[in-house]
């Protein structure tokens, strides 16, 4: 029988099969019964920090996410090229509304007498939009899969290419002072980015061509 906590245990065994006490020589000699420790719990569970509060690494394949920058509209991070396309553009964009062609007194606008000039709308909204989110940002928060210089020279060749051919087709009747401004303004905001950019960079692959110099900026040397 165990001296510890009184089970039958068999003849012989140096240990209590119930609870673990020594019954060899330490128990024949009057000693004090020795009890095996039992296992320590396992401390509670902490808090698991998470990637996205600021409490943890993130894991493998997550993006940290960064503030965006306020928006602050300023003119000044506008290049000259850049002012110059985006005020012949808003011209452009007003002179669609005006007389283009007329007939003893009759007149029509340029949206009422060829619809498609919606497309050269469309592209000199977008443009105005793009130069005023430029002016707004230092570094924009976006980046485009074009360069900033060809995406300029894409969408004023655009707009000059339907604006001149409105511009032809007069249908006989003589020419308004709507017709004569918006052919003004695209062929100047074409050409003024077409004379800044030089050659005309690769739009995919190939060498890239820094912004400063693609616009015509002079890039201050260190």
């Amino acid at each position: 029988m165990c001296p510890n906590c009184q089970a039958p245990v068999r003849e012989g065994a140096d240990f209590c099969t119930n609870c673990g006490a020594q019954l060899g020589p330490a128990s024949a000699s009057g000693g004090a019964p020795v009890t095996m420790p039992a296992p320590a719990a396992p401390p509670p569970p902490g808090p698991v920090a998470s990637p996205f509060d600021g409490t943890g690494p993130a894991r493998s394949g997550q993006v940290q996410r960064t503030a965006t920058p306020p928006f602050s509209f300023d003119l000044k991070r506008l290049a000259t090229a850049d002012k110059i396309v985006g005020g012949a553009s808003l011209v452009a964009f007003i002179s669609l509304f005006l007389p283009w062609f007329g007939f003893f007194g009759y007149t029509v606008s340029g949206l009422s007498a060829h619809g498609y000039l919606t497309i050269a709308l469309i592209v000199e909204l977008a443009l105005a939009g793009y130069l005023v989110l430029r002016a707004g940002w230092t570094t924009p928060p976006f980046r485009l899969p074009i360069a900033h210089a060809p995406l300029l020279l894409i969408g004023t060749g655009v707009q000059l290419l339907f604006v001149l051919i409105a511009f032809l087709q007069s249908y006989g009747f003589s020419h308004e002072i709507g017709a004569y401004l918006a052919l003004l303004a695209a062929l100047v905001a074409f050409g003024v980015i077409a004379t800044a950019t030089g050659p005309l960079p690769v739009l995919i692959g190939g060498p890239e061509v820094p912004e400063e110099t693609a616009i015509g900026v002079t890039v201050p040397s260190p």
